[in-house]
């Protein structure tokens, strides 16, 4: 059975630097698409809305459900901002 190395940068004993750029804006990418989901979500649930005040829709259960998955898609993303903001002021407060 061979075994392969985890890190394939390490070899003959000499460590190289670790990679900064390993990943570097995969994070933002993340966030940026949560805001666009709940974004896209909200803008959902306002035409169902529309739709069921303008008669095009008669089935108000389905509109309760779009109003609902914006309602928790906006909470996750504000919770997602009060976690990062708390971690942030966290960091700050550290001593050097």
């Amino acid at each position: 059975m061979s075994i392969s190395p985890v890190s394939p940068g390490i070899s003959g004993g000499t460590a190289a630097a670790p990679a900064v750029g390993l990943g570097s804006g995969a994070f933002g990418r993340l966030l940026t698409q949560f805001v666009g989901d709940a974004g896209a979500q909200q803008a959902h649930a306002e035409q169902a809305v529309h739709n069921l005040v303008a008669g095009r829709a008669d089935n108000v259960h389905n509109v309760m459900l779009a109003m609902a998955k914006a309602d928790l898609s906006f909470h996750l993303v504000l919770e997602i901002r009060n976690r990062l903001s708390d971690a942030y002021q966290e960091i700050m407060r550290m001593q050097v």
